[in-house]
């Protein structure tokens, strides 16, 4: 037998598909490599250049980049699966080879493509070289490799929500979900980039805690935000459950994005927003008194305390113990048409105009009566979005400027809005320290980047009616609240007690901790000091140490 006779023909041209195959692969990872490499590479402050993504791009679909240039979607060249139908003699035949070489493609789905009454047809998108390899192998008539973009997201889920999707189409990929959709139009021009605000490291953290938390207390879903209180950029969004980007299966209503599209009553958060406008009035100072000794009867309907205090409080007291008695005899006196001036500048009457299609319009009553008032002022008859309330209290924090939120990086706002005098943001600022130093904010707390904030623990409306065994809790925080830069949104979809947390499922023991969690943790990536020994100095100058005895009647000054 002759053991170096020739290759035969059918072995010889498998040689050759296989090479082919191997060949497409390794140009696909070549290309989407120098793209990882050379974007991750970039300092926050140099872009790619047009002519580098001429060059570097030979698709038909720009990049999207995280703050410091890391890479977030990018295209490669795929193959597509597509068919000449009036070449095809055998449908039926065809068909089944073929859903035989690509078994995640059904028999009844190819040959309905395939019975199309067209000259041309696309069966199917995004084949691996494994799949071009199995297609070339049957040598079908009227079957053929076609040449596309195939739209890649290398942190996968990470980014999902923020980044959000394609779906393909005869012209190239076209954004269908979060910013590729929003930013369509410039991304279709591969010589351009869109450069986000957020940054991957701190959305990997704040998953990272979420999906943890979601996970030990056997909730539904988690939000969560990290925003840049003085510029508006938004630095990390999460929503869970999310979804793999780089698969096309279709989205699940609960993969909706929680963070901006969800509104919902946000509950005791409220509360800052009420006294914070009451002492810009002049309506109330933090020593006010208010009446909680027993629950109020107003307008047809009960308003009382979880775990009240039953006794005289302070205004200060009222945020400490988180009174609805107590917020919502403030915001009567505050009336109707102050109220709701304060919350529209704040850009909670409205939907925000965040760079994103899944952003929630509020939920406003339609008549808003004085019992309105009184309820909103303890967070609930108004619904709004997790990015609403994080962007409300920032301001508050923000020496009472509001700036409007974005998802784009930059350095500076184009328009800012003056709601609280910087004495009120100074007092609500001490405010919030004392929650978390006396209050339910106590587990956000840490030695390196003190915070300040306020829980919430919302019953969900279900069917038009409150279901206390449904429950989103929330904290919002500001860090570091001695110069506050950032603030913190956490929020747990219908948590679920534990016998660590002693039987509650409010957002002290749930939500909260997360803050905690993430926060040292993000602080040395934003470059913040750590805080020394005297951290809390700066309350001295907003309430002096003697004065505490008239804030604080229970004995805890």
């Amino acid at each position: 037998m002759n053991r170096h006779r020739s290759p035969s023909p059918a072995l010889a041209l498998a040689r050759k598909r296989l090479a082919f195959g191997i060949l497409a692969f390794a140009a696909s990872l070549s290309i989407l490599s120098v793209k990882l490499v050379g974007l991750s590479t970039l300092t926050p402050d140099k872009q790619p250049s047009t002519e580098q993504v001429r060059s570097e791009h030979p698709v038909q679909r720009g990049d999207i980049i995280d703050r410091n240039g890391r890479l977030l979607a990018t295209s490669i060249v795929s193959r597509a699966l597509v068919a000449w139908p009036p070449q095809i003699d055998d449908v039926e035949v065809v068909a089944a080879q073929l859903a035989g070489a690509l078994p995640w493609l059904s028999f009844e789905e190819i040959r309905q493509r395939l019975s199309l009454s067209r000259k041309f047809v696309f069966v199917a998108r995004r084949l691996t070289p494994q799949d071009q390899k199995a297609v070339l192998d049957l040598g079908l008539p009227g079957i053929g490799l076609k040449p596309e973009d195939m739209r890649i997201y290398p942190y996968g889920r990470l980014t999902a929500h923020v980044v959000g999707r394609t779906k393909p189409s005869d012209a190239g990929p076209v954004g269908n979900a979060g910013a590729e959709q929003r930013f369509n139009a410039i991304l279709s021009d591969p010589a351009q980039s869109v450069q986000l605000s957020m940054d991957i490291r701190i959305q990997h953290i704040l998953r990272e805690e979420l999906a943890r938390a979601m996970e030990y207390f056997s909730a539904i879903g988690a939000a969560g935000l990290v925003l840049d209180i003085r510029t508006g950029e938004v630095q990390a969004m999460v929503s869970l459950p999310d979804f793999d980007p780089n698969r096309q299966a279709s989205m699940d209503e609960t993969q909706a994005n929680r963070a901006s599209l969800l509104v919902a009553e946000m509950g005791s958060t409220f509360k800052l927003l009420t006294l914070a406008t009451a002492l810009d009035q002049g309506i109330s100072s933090l020593t006010s008194r208010f009446d909680a000794t027993t629950p109020i009867r107003a307008f047809g309907h009960r308003i009382g305390d979880y775990r009240g205090q039953n006794r005289v409080l302070s205004a200060a007291e009222v945020i400490i113990h988180s009174s609805n008695i107590g917020a919502a005899q403030i915001a009567e006196k505050i009336g109707a048409t102050v109220f709701r001036d304060y919350l529209d500048k704040l850009g909670l009457m409205s939907r925000p105009a965040l760079e994103l299609p899944e952003v929630g319009h509020p939920i406003v009553p339609r008549t808003w009566r004085p019992l309105t008032t009184m309820t909103v002022g303890f967070g609930h008859g108004l619904s709004v979005s997790p990015l609403q309330t994080a962007a409300a209290i920032g301001a508050l924090a923000n020496d009472g400027v509001a700036v409007p939120v974005t998802l784009l990086r930059r350095a500076a706002p184009a328009q800012v809005q003056r709601v609280f005098s910087p004495e009120t943001s100074d007092k609500m600022r001490w405010m919030m320290r004392q929650v978390v130093l006396r209050g339910s904010g106590s587990r956000a707390d840490n030695a390196s980047y003190p915070v300040g904030g306020k829980t919430g623990t919302a019953e969900k409306v279900v069917n038009g009616r409150y279901d206390r065994s449904k429950r989103l809790s929330s904290f919002v925080g500001v860090f570091p609240i001695a110069e506050p830069r950032y603030s913190i949104f956490i929020m747990l979809d219908e948590p679920k007690a534990r016998k660590e947390t002693f039987g509650f499922a409010t957002a002290a023991w749930n939500a909260v901790p997360v803050a905690g969690a993430v926060i040292p943790r993000v602080g040395p990536i934003l470059n913040l000091p750590t805080a020394g020994p005297d951290s809390d100095a700066w309350m001295q100058d907003i309430v002096p140490e003697p004065f505490l005895s008239q804030l604080f009647t229970d004995g805890e000054a």
